[in-house]
C-alpha cells in the first residue's frame, strides 16, 4: 500500500510539471541561464505551498515570486545520512544529477538547487509546456526529424547507466515542442552503489557525441568530488566512476564492431 501511495506521488508530482503554467511575467520573459535560475530557486520569496500525496521525499510544488517575476517550482525534501549508501530515495540526488549534468555537457536536466523551505530540501526548477512522448502522439504531435529526440533517448540511456538510474519510466521524460528537447526528472532513486549495468545499456549499440565521450574520459574522483561535494558519498562516486569505465569499454567495442558512423551521432547542437 505505502508504495502504491509513492508511486501516486510521484504520478502526481509529474503531472504538475506537464501542466504548470507560468505565472506574472512569463517564461519567456525570465532570463533562463543556469545561474540565473539557481539565484531565483534560492532567493525567491515562497508565496504558496501545495502539499503533495505521501512519498519518500515528500514532493510538494512552490509558488516563488522575486521582484516582478513568479515561477512554480517542484520541492523534494526528507532527512537523510549521506554515509549511509543504501540505494534510497534522497532529495540530494536530485541536485546531484543535475551538476552532473552540466558537468558532461547535456543540459537536460532541470536546475536544482539545496533550499531551506520549511525544511532542508531540493527546490527544482519547472519544466512548463512539457509533455510525455506518448501525450504527443495522442494530440498528434511528432517532431520534422525524429532522430533528434532518438538520439536524445539514446543519451539519456547512457546517463542512466552512469547514474544508475533503474527508475526511469516515460512520466519522467518530458519534451518541449518549440525546441524538441528532452527533459529529464526525478533522479531521488538514481546514483546506487551497485556497478552493474542496466540491461537498457547493454542490449543496443552506444549513441553519443565526441564530445560527451571526451568528458566521460575526463571524469575522476576529484571532478567528481568537487561537483558533487556534500551531495553523494564517497562510496557512490567510487561505484560511479567503475561504471563509467565499463561505458567506455561498450563504446570502444562498440565502435570496434558497428564503427563509429553507427556510435558516433550527427544531431549538431545535441552536445556542443
Amino acid at each position: 500500500m505505502e508504495h502504491s501511495r509513492e508511486r501516486t506521488g510521484r504520478l502526481v508530482l509529474v503531472a504538475m510539471f506537464l501542466t504548470a503554467i507560468p505565472g506574472p511575467g512569463g517564461a519567456a520573459d525570465h532570463d533562463s541561464s543556469d545561474e540565473a535560475v539557481e539565484s531565483f530557486l534560492l532567493n525567491a520569496e515562497v508565496i504558496g505551498i501545495r502539499k503533495m500525496l505521501p512519498g519518500s521525499t515528500y514532493p510538494m510544488a512552490l509558488d516563488l515570486r522575486l521582484g516582478g517575476s513568479v515561477r512554480q517550482a517542484a520541492f523534494k525534501y526528507r532527512p537523510a545520512d549521506l554515509e549511509d549508501s543504501s540505494p534510497t530515495d534522497r532529495f540530494q540526488h536530485e541536485v546531484a544529477a543535475y551538476r552532473l549534468d552540466r558537468l558532461l555537457g547535456l543540459d537536460m536536466v532541470p536546475v536544482a538547487v539545496i533550499r531551506n523551505v520549511h525544511a532542508e530540501g531540493a527546490v527544482i526548477e519547472w519544466i512548463s509546456e512539457a509533455f510525455t512522448e506518448q501525450k504527443l502522439r495522442e494530440r498528434g504531435e511528432y517532431p520534422r526529424d525524429p532522430q533528434l529526440l532518438i538520439e536524445q533517448q539514446a543519451v539519456m540511456i547512457l546517463f542512466d547507466a552512469l547514474i544508475l538510474n533503474e527508475d526511469r519510466k516515460e512520466s519522467d521524460q518530458l519534451i518541449t515542442t518549440g525546441d524538441w528537447k528532452l527533459h529529464l526528472v526525478d533522479h531521488s532513486r538514481a546514483f546506487q552503489t551497485s556497478t552493474e549495468m542496466p540491461p537498457s545499456f547493454l542490449s543496443q549499440p552506444a549513441s553519443l557525441s565526441r564530445s560527451l565521450l571526451r568528458r566521460l574520459v575526463l571524469l575522476n574522483t576529484e571532478s567528481l568530488g568537487d561537483a558533487l561535494e556534500g551531495l553523494l558519498s564517497d562510496a557512490q562516486i567510487e561505484a560511479m566512476l567503475e561504471r563509467r569505465t565499463k561505458i567506455l569499454e561498450k563504446v570502444a567495442a562498440d565502435r570496434e564492431k558497428y564503427g563509429d558512423a553507427r556510435v558516433f551521432q550527427k544531431q549538431a547542437g545535441l552536445t556542443p
